[in-house]
């Protein structure tokens, strides 16, 4: 589970070549002169600088072009990168570059040479009315800089990286570039800053740092435009963020009021920080609070993903007479399926998470140094202590880590914090989910999707999944998304959805027209979307494949019994690298198969449509007590390239409970029933091949299970012993769910 950080105007920078610029002619790098250097670097840029993705090409042209002061080809990029972003989330797309663009037609105005700041406001209040109210809320978070530190940063590159240099990488003289045109723009950002102050606050009312039951801290704000009670909009979050209110904003402008919640030590609570485990009873204090206020009209719906998502789920628990709905996006299926565990299997990534919001009543920035946490997961992988040791590793103990260690499985410790069992049909409020198919918390989403309807037949339950990530899913989608560029029907404004359900439920509106039936679902190279009624429909059709020895996956199994054969060394830690820098690209090149083996299919005769969950049966025996396997499942184009469809992770000894660990009999064969992997919906062409690699876990991002039988929290590399062997029996198959349609 990764956090959503608000997207800015500060796209990701990212050049994969050293291009070398000439700069043999300048020689005067005061910073007040460099302007002949700057333009000189932005000709050199637009010629030589290449990037796939377009939203950071453009962004990065538009950022030389404007430093160097061609301020008419600048606006033209700035246009390309809004153009991005346009359909599928247009309140961001109309904000994207406000403040340069403000800044840049500021400059061109005549009147600017006798009067900047007169014209820097007339240009101001121009765009300013000419956007939408809902992007109007969000300018704030464009107008931030530190023109001391970028400053001095500027310094240090002229210092470092051009004086007495003959040439200079086309990466850092693209950082300059930007930086300077930071440098340049910044001291206009206070001057906005206080237009947008005093225009605020004709529309909206803060109330900050409230407390209820004096532990929980919430942020209320107040549509003025407003004249009788009416519905609240709720969100539960562990992110405190300087943005936050001007979200809030966001939904009050379609007609609302908003209130933040931020769980027991976060903000201005002086409870301990403690996630996941409040959050079913504090919720509901807050929304006894919120009715009984003069501005509700006794209605309230929770939205948000991620830990927001779950959040919602928790309050579902014992669910108020006054929450109406909730829109669970990229929900965490906390101890049960994704986090901190996947399928029982203890994630590195969890401590990285926990460090982020309990170090501090706000966020731990440290968060972001990937590289300093790699170094941890390193560092703990390659000397072989025990996984409980990993908190010590990065530098201190973690209670909340500790805690977690202590419940491997989903015992009573997890099931109070979210609905169990015959609890989701109590369960009767209309719920819309979404989700994506390489959503890292799909699992979660889709855990609480099935149960609701499993244990309430007549719930009323909507899903959208589509190629999403994790952001994705929350309505910040990539049109590329890890070297696939999704169809464009899939690049659409979620956010608007969500609205739309709002005043579905809330006001009594029309239903939002995209929903078409239960579960909305984005078929990957067909350019559209299907629905259907229930998701049990895409396993009526099924692809049954036999592992062969001979590495392939057979429609057909092998008339004798025999085995495919898999030794790992536990105790060899030599690959940690190369571990730590796979980016399990959903289309890519080639693919990466350590400590595992591979089976590939004969191509297929003619397209099908792969929708849905792949399922198995996977039967090994192995010379541990336990084990952890992994499949990924791809398809091979006829190119030759590989597109990730599902990725499963397992611990042999929980295969048939989540509750209840059971250990395996050593070098006897058992059987490990396959679930709980990712939903995808693709259409595979005729001529591409199915591809499963089928492995045993062993990497610093997760626990190392090494079979002892003992907490695997507690192993050591010590209990490696004798090299791992895995037999995996031909009998083994998995089905993929095909549509006839």
């Amino acid at each position: 589970m990764k956090h959503l950080l608000a997207l800015s105007f500060f796209l990701a920078f990212n050049i994969i070549f050293s291009q070398k610029i000439n700069i043999k002619q300048f020689n005067d790098y005061n910073i007040e002169k460099i302007q002949p250097l700057i333009s000189y670097l932005n000709s050199e840029i637009q010629k030589n600088y290449k990037e796939k993705d377009k939203a950071v090409r453009y962004d990065n042209l538009f950022r030389a072009s404007m430093a160097a002061q061609n301020y008419d080809i600048a606006l033209s990029q700035l246009d390309s990168v809004r153009s991005v972003y346009r359909k599928s989330n247009p309140i961001i797309s109309n904000a994207m570059g406000t403040q340069y663009e403000i800044y840049i037609k500021a400059k061109k105005n005549k009147k600017s040479q006798q009067d900047f700041q007169g014209t820097y406001k007339e240009e101001f209040l121009k765009k300013y009315e000419s956007l939408p109210v809902k992007t109007q809320i969000i300018l704030p978070r464009y107008f931030n800089g530190d023109t001391e530190k970028t400053k001095k940063e500027i310094l240090a590159s002229l210092k470092n990286d051009f004086e007495n240099k003959d040439s200079v990488d086309l990466k850092k003289a693209l950082l300059l570039c930007r930086s300077y045109n930071s440098y340049v723009t910044g001291p206009t950002f206070d001057i906005a800053k206080e237009y947008l102050k005093e225009l605020d606050s004709k529309n909206f009312e803060v109330k900050d740092s409230l407390l209820i039951n004096n532990e929980i801290s919430i942020r209320v704000v107040l549509n003025k435009k407003i004249t009788r009670p009416e519905s609240t909009i709720l969100v539960n979050s562990i992110y405190p963020d300087s943005e936050d209110a001007n979200d809030q904003k966001v939904q009050a402008s379609y007609g609302y009021h908003s209130v933040y919640i931020y769980p027991r030590g976060k903000y201005t609570s002086n409870s301990s920080i403690e996630p996941f485990e409040h959050e079913q009873e504090d919720i509901n204090k807050v929304i006894d609070w919120v009715i009984k206020q003069p501005w509700s009209n006794g209605k309230t719906g929770m939205i948000g993903g991620s830990y927001l998502g779950f959040s919602q789920w928790a309050a579902a628990k014992n669910i108020h007479p006054a929450l109406k709905t909730i829109i669970p996006q990229a929900s965490v299926g906390i101890g049960v399926v994704d986090f901190p565990m996947n399928n029982n299997i203890f994630a590195s990534y969890s401590l990285r998470w926990i460090n982020y919001v309990t170090n501090n009543k706000m966020l731990d920035p440290g968060f972001k140094d990937e590289e300093q946490w790699n170094s941890v997961f390193k560092k703990w992988y390659v000397g072989g202590e025990a996984f409980n040791k990993l908190d010590s590793i990065a530098g201190k103990k973690s209670i909340i880590f500790q805690r977690w260690l202590k419940h491997p499985s989903f015992d009573s410790y997890w099931q109070k914090m979210i609905p169990y069992k015959n609890e989701y049909s109590k369960i009767n409020i209309p719920v819309l989910t979404i989700t994506g198919y390489y959503d890292s918390d799909q699992l979660g989403a889709l855990y609480y999707f099935r149960n609701h309807y499993t244990y309430n037949k007549n719930a009323d339950h909507y899903l959208i999944i589509g190629p999403y990530d994790h952001s994705g899913a929350q309505g910040y989608i990539k049109n590329n998304l890890k070297g696939y560029t999704i169809d464009s029907a899939a690049n659409m404004d979620i956010s608007n959805i969500t609205m739309e359900w709002f005043d579905y439920i809330l006001k009594g509106q029309p239903k939002p027209s995209f929903l078409k039936d239960k579960i909305n679902y984005q078929v990957m190279g067909t350019n559209e979307w299907k629905s259907t009624s229930s998701i049990d429909d895409f396993d009526k059709h099924q692809l049954k494949f036999y592992i062969s020895t001979h590495h392939q996956l057979s429609l057909e199994k092998d008339k004798e019994k025999s085995f495919t054969p898999l030794t790992v060394d536990l105790k060899d830690r030599s690959n940690a690298d190369e571990l730590l820098k796979q980016k399990d690209n959903v289309l890519d090149q080639k693919i990466y198969h350590s400590d595992a083996v591979v089976f590939s299919s004969a191509p297929f005769e003619k397209p099908v449509e792969f929708t849905g969950n792949f399922v198995g049966n996977l039967k090994l025996s192995v010379n541990k007590k336990d084990v952890d396997v992994y499949m990924k499942l791809y398809e091979k184009t006829s190119e030759g390239k590989y597109f990730l469809l599902s990725t499963y992770y397992g611990r042999a000894s929980y295969a048939k409970s989540s509750e209840k660990r059971e250990l395996l009999r050593e070098n006897k064969e058992t059987s490990i029933k396959v679930t709980n992997n990712e939903f995808v919906s693709k259409k595979m062409e005729k001529s591409s091949q199915l591809v499963l690699i089928l492995g045993a876990i062993k990497n610093p991002l997760m626990q190392i299970n090494y079979g002892t039988g003992k907490d695997v929290s507690e192993e050591t590399i010590k209990d490696a012993a004798a090299p791992l062997e895995i037999k995996f029996y031909n009998n083994s198959f998995i089905e993929i769910p095909i549509s006839l349609n």
